[in-house]
């Protein structure tokens, strides 16, 4: 990686980035200083207000537009200059810090694509996770680590967007909120994400978005929960019990076998939600995840399955699970 950069009285500014490497890791220090800045523009194809660097530098590329699928920013990154990562459409996974102090105006410009955030919140600092939010409407996951980089919770926030609709007869413009997203965008006090507020607008989304969106927040709060009390608990249980088809697609569709695993071996998952699952991944045909399946059924239950239909669901999958072994 190849980067033009300029020393200012904080640390590093960084203004242009050169590297095949679509999913760059910024450098933490450069010449013994912290990497303090992202100059404007920084991963835009469009530079404005100062001179355009060359295509290449070194016989490496210069990284940004459609180029960049992946970013890292490193821990000391203070301020990110305006539009920084303009119609960057193509990054899906954004990795910061929570202590980075200024989002210029317009970063997120035209990045409809991030759909994962990693964020390391450092305790009793001022956070940015509430300000990045704001400025992504789509549907988005973020995972919570603390500065050692261990993953606390997953979070999905659903996406949201806003309507401008003509009352004619009164003259005025009316906006209209669409999607419950906005609501978890608010889930703070000051700066500082609040676990309970979260949990508490989980009925907003049973009502307005898809069960298996749903599901999918219910089961990271289970498996990873930070801040979780009984209360939010029990009623993220009760909503998979009633969604158990939902729950099985979406696990096997993200191929997270070791999360179905847990969830199958749980006090709260009975015979009849075990069922409930493996209805749910016939049509995905995952040998893996029927397997896990399979055997919770057999060990927690001796294989007794109530209906004819799951008892030769079951049998199916282990001729597919023993065919698929055997070749």
């Amino acid at each position: 990686m190849n980067l033009l950069y300029r020393k200012t009285p904080e640390g590093i500014c960084l203004e242009r980035c050169y590297t095949l490497d679509g999913a760059p890791v910024l450098p933490e220090r450069m010449d013994g200083m912290p990497v303090t800045e992202l100059d404007r523009y920084f991963f835009s194809q469009t530079v404005r207000g100062r001179e355009v660097p060359p295509e290449e530098l070194n016989g490496e590329p210069e990284l940004c537009g459609s180029g960049l699928d992946e970013l890292t920013l490193p821990e000391y990154l203070r301020k990110i200059g305006p539009y920084a990562f303009y119609n960057c459409f193509h990054l899906k996974t954004l990795s910061f810090w929570s202590t980075v102090e200024d989002w210029g105006a317009g970063v997120f410009t035209g990045c409809t694509g991030i759909k994962h955030l990693k964020i390391r919140v450092v305790p009793g600092r001022k956070s940015c996770f509430k300000e990045v939010l704001s400025e992504l409407r789509q549907e988005l996951m973020a995972d919570y680590l603390n500065p050692e980089g261990r993953l606390l919770a997953r979070l999905v926030f659903p996406e949201f967007f806003e309507e401008s609709v003509e009352n004619t007869p009164a003259r005025i413009i009316m906006r209209e909120m669409h999607g419950c997203g906005h609501m978890y965008r608010y889930c703070f006090e000051d700066t500082q994400f609040q676990f309970r507020e979260y949990d508490h607008l989980f009925p907003n989304t049973v009502i307005q978005e898809r069960p298996g969106l749903a599901a999918q927040m219910a089961v990271y709060r289970l498996y990873w929960p930070w801040g979780l009390t009984d209360e939010f608990k029990d009623q993220y249980w009760g909503f998979l019990k009633q969604h158990p088809r939902e729950t099985a697609s979406g696990l096997t569709d993200r191929r997270e076998t070791a999360i179905l695993k847990w969830l199958s071996w749980q006090t709260e998952a009975d015979q009849a939600f075990l069922e409930g699952l493996l209805n749910g991944i016939e049509d995905q045909r995952d040998p893996q995840a029927a397997s896990v399946l399979l055997d919770a059924v057999h060990s927690r239950f001796g294989g007794q399955v109530k209906e004819k239909k799951t008892t030769s669901q079951i049998t199916q999958i282990e001729t597919d699970c023993r065919q698929i072994i055997h070749n």
